[in-house]
């Protein structure tokens, strides 16, 4: 497995290719702490357009240093995904939620803006509510 790493304004691209598996998973883990531990940033894209996962022991263990990830970055971005690793991982995704998928680079760049503390919300049309309690009857109080 390949990995080239570079900076696209705040963020860490971490550019993956040939194969991962249970052998190349610990040097992928290992790799990936010190790239973010030197690049001093919280925001990592994982570009997975060359990425191929040999058997699920490499599936499993890139899911957990995600997890990982999570503790000390904000949650990561992945993109440019096949689609058989996006269905996968969209399961993934949906029952632990350890990152993001998006569709390209840009996508995934620009989300970390949009989901930062403090940053005001986009406005959206007010529609009144329904009412949630019936006419009043009466005689009742």
């Amino acid at each position: 497995m390949n990995l080239r790493a570079r900076r696209a304004g705040e963020a860490l691209i971490i550019e993956l290719d040939g194969q991962l598996d249970f052998e190349s998973t610990q040097q992928f883990q290992d790799t990936c702490e010190d790239l973010i531990r030197k690049a001093d940033t919280k925001q990592v894209v994982f570009h997975l357009r060359g990425l191929r996962f040999v058997g699920s022991s490499g599936i499993n263990h890139f899911i957990r240093v995600l997890k990982e990830f999570n503790s000390f970055a904000e949650k990561p971005r992945l993109c440019h995904l096949s689609t058989e690793f996006m269905r996968m991982f969209r399961a993934y995704q949906s029952v632990r939620n350890p990152f993001e998928i998006l569709e390209d680079e840009a996508l995934a760049i620009a989300s970390f803006a949009e989901s930062r503390p403090g940053k005001p919300m986009a406005k959206t049309k007010s529609r009144k509510r329904p009412r949630l309690t019936g006419p009043r009857r009466r005689g009742s109080a």
